[in-house]
């Protein structure tokens, strides 16, 4: 009789230590997915109001910037029950046009660098010119400021239009996935409660 409490006992221990060992499994798994789902809404968001301010005021600057990281690759196995082909397609081709204008945009900017170097020998020839003009040191420096003045209020830099021509394209065609059905599924993990099993 002994024995047969004692192996009912062991199977009822097995039982509850698996059972702990796998929810331990399903809420680890559950975290790491609410973990993901609010680094990409944070992705998201960013690159949407980059986008509308790229859009709105049509600058592109050194600070410009849409996708700084990207981690849809990492973590879009981790959606594959939640979301649909179509969402995961749609997931997918937004940061995949977010990343081709972020290129565009590194292109843009790279021209900064070589037209800041022109203006900097356009500025150094006038005041060598001024130098050689010039027989008074007052009125050298007098001129020397207006130069100065005019080329430093001057924000027009030289950038080909062809690369800044596709990064709106590349604007206009993106869709704006916080506010689609991705988005909300995006929201509900993310704000899902500890009780609820679902991974």
């Amino acid at each position: 009789m002994d024995y047969l409490f004692q192996d009912m006992f062991n199977g009822i221990a097995t039982l509850v230590a698996g059972l702990f060992v796998w929810l331990i499994y399903i809420y680890g798994k559950r975290d790491k997915k609410k973990e993901a789902a609010t680094i990409l809404l944070n992705e998201i968001y960013t690159a949407e109001r980059e986008m509308n301010n790229i859009k709105k005021n049509k600058i592109v600057s050194d600070y410009t910037f849409i996708l700084p990281s990207n981690h849809w690759n990492d973590f879009q196995h981790l959606f594959t029950k939640n979301f649909d082909a179509d969402e995961m397609n749609k997931m997918s081709e937004f940061f995949k046009a977010c990343s081709l204008a972020e290129e565009s945009i590194k292109l843009i900017k790279s021209y900064l660098v070589i037209a800041m170097d022109q203006k900097s020998r356009v500025i150094q020839d006038e005041l060598i010119t001024l130098i050689g003009k010039s027989e008074d040191f007052n009125v050298y420096k007098e001129e020397k400021e207006k130069i100065l003045n005019i080329f430093h209020k001057e924000d027009y830099w030289f950038a080909p239009s062809a690369p800044k021509e596709k990064l709106f394209d590349y604007l206009e065609n993106i869709d704006q996935l916080s506010l689609s059905s991705v988005g909300g599924k995006l929201k509900s993990i993310r704000d899902s409660r500890w009780y609820k099993l679902t991974i």
